[in-house]
């Protein structure tokens, strides 16, 4: 039932127009990312044009890997927390340039022997680690396609873990956490376990970061 949900979500996510967030996205961004940011300093930052510059740079993230600019939410999340945490100014992702990133990102899966391995490797390091990575990593083995079957998530969990290990190593664990979560919709951040499954296809209600089941 796990599959079919994040399957269908990915399938929805696939489609957005080509100029306009779609609204139930751009809800879903402030209040997912807006959760990870308690008890940080960012908990306090005004919203300004994250969004808009989230939404710009994903598509351009996907124009320049493979031709298009069909995003998926996982990129948008993504995308839209980095310009907000770092800033994205001309199109930069954590300061660096989009080409730059995207050779790093192929450099990196080819290292990893594909994506799947990279997905292997990803989890051996939390499981090497203490709570919650064990727990994310107990959690996400059960399905490593989720995060490497697929070109789009393939490159975007290996872009999580560079910019996680870029980080001071007591800091690496977390940050690739709460970018991990956008792709595998749920996992446990500190003492909590998030599922962020649903977050933007109920079109009848406000988004809600529910708890893992």
């Amino acid at each position: 039932m796990r599959r079919l949900l994040l399957t269908l979500l990915l399938l929805f996510a696939a489609a957005p127009a080509h100029a306009q967030i779609p609204p139930e996205w751009e809800a879903a961004a402030k209040v997912v990312i807006g959760d990870l940011e308690q008890g940080t300093p960012q908990a306090d930052k005004p919203w300004a044009q994250e969004t808009r510059q989230g939404w710009t740079l994903a598509r351009a993230w996907r124009q320049h890997n493979n031709g298009n600019t069909e995003i998926i939410l996982a990129e948008y999340l993504t995308f839209t927390a980095l310009c907000r945490e770092s800033g994205c100014a001309g199109n930069t992702i954590a300061g660096k340039g989009i080409a730059e990133r995207a050779a790093a990102v192929k450099s990196f899966i080819a290292e990893n022997g594909g994506s799947y391995g990279l997905a292997k490797a990803v989890n051996t390091w939390l499981a090497s680690l203490d709570d919650p990575s064990k727990k994310n990593a107990t959690l996400w083995a059960k399905d490593l396609d989720l995060s490497s079957a697929d070109f789009a998530t393939g490159n975007l969990y290996a872009l999580d873990w560079l910019l996680a290990r870029a980080r001071p190593p007591a800091e690496q664990a977390a940050a690739f956490a709460r970018l991990a979560l956008f792709i595998q919709g749920r996992g446990w951040i500190g003492p909590r376990c998030l599922d962020i499954t649903k977050i933007a296809t109920v079109l009848d209600a406000p988004p809600k970061v529910e708890t893992c089941q």
